[in-house]
């Protein structure tokens, strides 16, 4: 009978934010600025019972699952499906070539320049930000604030923003100043390691702040009963710690709201696109 078609939304933003906006086969760009989108989601092992790859023995959960679905062009969808191919479009050539990929992508997102050019700000007027800010938090800030919150954000290399940019944007769906970590870091395809180093930075910059373990003495026992502080331990507190917005990251969820529209936020901080403050089309 085969299964049942339901893909998550947040299965296909990680499948998105993972690729690259790439085909995982052939690298073509996938969704362009015009609003053109040549992506197509493929299943690896088959929907229904006479595609390719089709498995009996599985779930309606794990078919539409992020492990068993992959991001193609139209063409390479086809050759992907085509029963005659199946041999060699098996489920661990596909897997193996999503997982080389991805790999790809993120040591791409890394290797970008650490530091890039500043943003001239001076013939902008962000005034209207500051308003927004004190409406929805009760709070003032001034102009000068908010040109260096954006300023210091244009500085972070790609990747930092990149992971900003899914800090803000889970918070905004999810309607709370609390970070899903757990989320962010599968949406970032970043390793454990690289993705801490990331929270750190972000923290040490003040637009997020962990309060699980905020004291000198905080810590934990291991199973041989020795006590660990983890007052700098960001890779225990990225794991077990409760992380927030800070003042800085609550404007940028503020400009979500503003802009209306996630693509135009992810290259409002991703691609420092700062002209869409100014010509947002209400």
């Amino acid at each position: 009978m085969g299964y049942n078609r339901n893909i998550k939304e947040g299965t296909k933003r990680m499948l998105y934010m993972k690729s690259g906006n790439l085909c995982t086969w052939c690298k073509q760009r996938l969704v362009y600025s015009n609003s053109s989108n040549l992506s197509e989601i493929c299943h690896i092992e088959a929907v229904n019972e006479d595609g390719a790859r089709y498995n009996p023995n599985l779930t309606n959960e794990y078919v539409n699952s992020y492990e068993n679905l992959i991001l193609l062009c139209a063409n390479c969808h086809t050759l992907a499906d085509n029963k005659y191919n199946e041999n060699a479009c098996s489920v661990e050539m596909l897997k193996s070539m999503k997982c080389a990929h991805e790999q790809w992508v993120e040591e791409s997102l890394m290797n970008k320049p650490v530091v890039e050019p500043p943003i001239k700000w001076d013939s902008y007027d962000l005034r209207w930000v500051c308003d927004l800010y004190e409406k929805y938090y009760s709070k003032k800030i001034d102009n000068e604030y908010v040109l260096k919150t954006f300023n210091a954000m244009y500085l972070f290399n790609i990747a930092t923003r990149s992971i900003l940019y899914a800090i803000v944007y889970t918070c905004s769906e999810n309607r709370s100043e609390q970070i899903d970590v757990q989320r962010v870091h599968q949406m970032s395809g970043l390793d454990l390691y690289n993705f801490a180093g990331v929270l750190q930075f972000l923290e040490e910059q003040k637009f997020i702040k962990e309060e699980k373990y905020v004291n000198e003495d905080d810590g934990y026992e291991d199973e041989n009963g020795d006590f660990h502080l983890v007052k700098r331990n960001y890779l225990f507190k990225t794991v077990n710690g409760t992380w927030y917005l800070k003042k800085k990251s609550r404007l940028l969820l503020l400009i979500v709201s503003y802009l209306r529209d996630y693509n135009r936020f992810y290259n409002f901080i991703v691609n420092r696109q700062m002209h869409l403050l100014f010509d947002n089309e209400q």
